[in-house]
């Protein structure tokens, strides 16, 4: 799980990603300080939350939040020192996921992660096992990945780890591996316009083209193509 945290003031930025460490410890934390910086770390890194302070230099807090959920489909959780009504009303219409006002209370934020952690089925803290399994799903999603291989190289049984990763994560290793490769297809679908269904369907490990499309319509509820039509409509 990575998660960018933007806030102009420095010790403001220290204290959320003290109080998300200390919840979320295997969560990666990239921090910036404007739009300008939140922007280079989009562009390098695969962000699944942003957490934006309103009052930014320079482009708002808000503006960001609008850009990110165009670019990038990620969910946002606005942060800010204003309890103006005006402010909570322009981040309803953007569809951000929460609103947190300073000073923060430590209940409200995490309240605000864990209902997107629920949302989205991410794992709060994953036991050494389940994290070693995690870190090789997204390192080698690509290839072809079984239950019996990864048991092989974390040195445990597979019916062990498999009802380990289920109860941590309410989803089988082939569920989150399926959903994961989904998610990175949604990712290509975006960035790279100029490729064929079928070779995103080969970059993120399907076994054949029906395969993939058949499994991104069920869990997207759109083709391929579809969403690939549906994201130059936006």
């Amino acid at each position: 799980m990575k998660v960018l945290i933007v806030d102009d003031e420095p010790l403001e930025l220290d204290q959320l990603g003290f109080l998300i460490a200390e919840k979320y410890p295997s969560w990666k934390l990239f921090k910036a300080e404007d739009a300008v910086q939140a922007k280079k770390i989009l562009e390098k890194k695969d962000i699944d939350l942003a957490m934006l302070d309103i009052h930014l230099p320079g482009e708002s807090g808000l503006d960001l939040c609008l850009k990110i959920k165009n670019t990038y489909k990620i969910e946002c959780i606005m942060i800010t020192a204003y309890e103006e009504f005006q402010y909570a009303k322009q981040a309803i219409r953007l569809g951000v996921l929460d609103y947190i006002v300073k000073p923060i209370i430590i209940r409200e934020l995490y309240q605000a992660l864990d209902r997107f952690v629920q949302k989205h089925g991410y794992c709060k803290a994953a036991s050494p096992y389940v994290q070693q399994m995690l870190d090789i799903i997204h390192r080698e999603y690509q290839s072809k990945l079984s239950l019996q291989d990864l048991a092989d190289r974390v040195h445990v049984s597979p019916t062990y780890l498999s009802r380990k990763f289920s109860e941590e994560l309410g989803k089988s290793f082939q569920e989150y591996l399926v959903y994961y490769r989904i998610k990175k297809a949604k990712k290509l679908l975006k960035e790279k316009p100029n490729w064929s269904i079928q070779k995103i369907s080969q970059e993120t490990g399907f076994s054949s083209l029906n395969h993939f499309s058949n499994t991104f319509k069920k869990i997207v509820r759109l083709s391929p193509r579809q969403y690939k039509e549906k994201l130059n409509d936006d």
